[in-house]
């Protein structure tokens, strides 16, 4: 009886999927319902196309967590798209690996280009003496 045991512990667990591919979202459906003119619906459907060409090269640098809360987030409400999708996907990679953002930087580089003076690094308190 003992010897089933872990089949047993296994089969009751909770499965939670992880999403080995990118997921289809109906673009076309969700951009005709958010935009009205045929012209800025093409526009919307090939941005997030474009969107959705970005997923799949990112897509393994992206842990199975990241694309597990991030698709459930992007479908929220049942509207979704692969713009969201990716955003949610990058933050969550950014945070993970601590990396700066781009507008940090931006802002950084914006800094030196008005003052003429890169941020001044934190003092550690340490006077030298």
């Amino acid at each position: 009886m003992l010897m089933h045991l872990p089949i047993v512990i296994a089969a009751a667990l909770p499965v939670s999927p992880v999403v080995d591919t990118v997921p289809h979202i109906d673009v076309a459906r969700e951009c005709r319902s958010e935009v009205g003119d045929p012209t800025a619906q093409k526009r919307c459907i090939d941005d997030d196309n474009q969107a959705r060409d970005q997923l799949r090269k990112e897509w393994s640098t992206f842990n199975g967590s990241e694309r597990q809360l991030c698709g459930k987030e992007a479908a929220m409400g049942g509207a979704s798209s692969y713009a969201e999708l990716l955003t949610c996907l990058e933050m969550s990679r950014d945070t993970r690996t601590g990396q700066r953002t781009q507008r940090a930087a931006g802002d950084d580089a914006q800094n030196h280009l008005t003052t003429g003076q890169a941020a001044q690094p934190q003092s550690t308190g340490n006077s030298g003496k």
